[in-house]
């Protein structure tokens, strides 16, 4: 993806094989751009449904659809 196609909300998905270890996760973006300590845009920061946030850079995310499930539910790995 580019910059300018990043929107606060959009659903993603990390590319396959993704360095960080979380290849083929969906999430959520919700922030795009620089972030404390850096000076420059950095990436996006991806809720992936785990306590934690991760930075992915652009060029790493894929649009997903919109999820099919109504509000409030949410499929989640047993």
């Amino acid at each position: 993806m580019k910059w300018e196609e990043l929107k606060p909300g959009m659903p993603v998905r990390i590319a396959a094989g993704h360095e960080s270890g979380f290849g083929g996760r969906k999430g959520r973006v919700l922030a795009i751009g620089t972030f404390e300590g850096y000076n420059k845009r950095i990436g996006a920061l991806v809720d992936i449904g785990e306590p934690l946030l991760l930075i992915i850079e652009p060029e790493a995310l894929e649009p997903v659809p919109k999820d099919p499930l109504p509000p409030g539910w949410e499929e989640f790995e047993v």
